[in-house]
């Protein structure tokens, strides 16, 4: 009985016990590990590259969408269908320059960093501007379409801002979000050469760059450039 008993618990005649040894699970682990990081190392840059390609799209989008809206304004500047209203590109809206005083020192000269400009957009051969700065007095029916006749553009600590003559008192408001990085005007005669004399502008280059950030330590920027011919000046 005990050499029976013996015999049935040789040992296996393949050699060895069944499993894995200790560097077959490192090597496994390490195997694992480089897959992982591949793996891990893929996602991420999936995700940078989708997250640059939403901002580049979003930049592109808020600065055309800036640009097209001054262009339909610029190019109405001089809009004058009577042929008695006047301005139309102008240095201010200054007391000075027939405007009234409230606007005064609102906007500073038409120059490489922002424009102002008029328009007659209720064709009653009047350009409409009176304004109270305090709010006591209510400006003539005459005046009520001074939103649409007052327009000014600049840059202001990263805003594009667009002057709002109809409040009491008037005040420049926020056109966009503050990633404006740059905003630029030159101008140009019926000659199609660079001046600086408002009354001689007959179209104007404007270039407008936005940047915003996509990820860490990351920035996208774009710039559209464009000319606008002012089509009602000068006839």
């Amino acid at each position: 009985m005990i050499k029976l008993y013996i015999k049935t618990i040789q040992k296996n005649p393949e050699g060895g016990q069944k499993g894995f040894t200790l560097v077959d699970i490192l090597v496994g682990l390490a195997i694992a590990s480089v897959v992982l990081a591949a793996v891990v190392s893929l996602f991420t840059t999936m995700g940078r590259s989708y997250t640059t390609q939403n901002v580049a799209a979003d930049v592109q989008q808020i600065t055309r969408a800036g640009i097209e809206l001054m262009i339909q304004e610029i190019r109405m500047a001089g809009f004058d269908p009577i042929g008695t209203a006047a301005p139309a590109i102008v240095d201010n809206f200054d007391d000075s320059s027939v405007f009234d005083a409230v606007h005064s020192g609102q906007v500073a000269a038409t120059d490489a960093t922002q424009i102002a400009f008029t328009m007659d957009s209720d064709m009653d051969g009047r350009i409409d501007n009176c304004r109270v700065a305090d709010g006591s007095a209510v400006c003539p029916v005459a005046d009520d379409n001074i939103a649409n006749e007052l327009i000014a553009y600049r840059l202001n600590n990263g805003v594009l801002e667009k002057y709002r003559g109809e409040r009491n008192p008037s005040q420049w408001e926020e056109f966009t979000e503050n990633n404006v990085s740059n905003l630029t005007f030159r101008y140009f005669d019926s000659a199609n050469n660079p001046t600086t004399d408002s009354s001689l502008i007959a179209s104007v280059e404007i270039s407008l760059s936005i940047q915003e950030p996509a990820g860490r330590g990351r920035m996208i920027s774009r710039t559209y450039r464009t000319r606008v011919r002012c089509r009602n000046i000068g006839l």
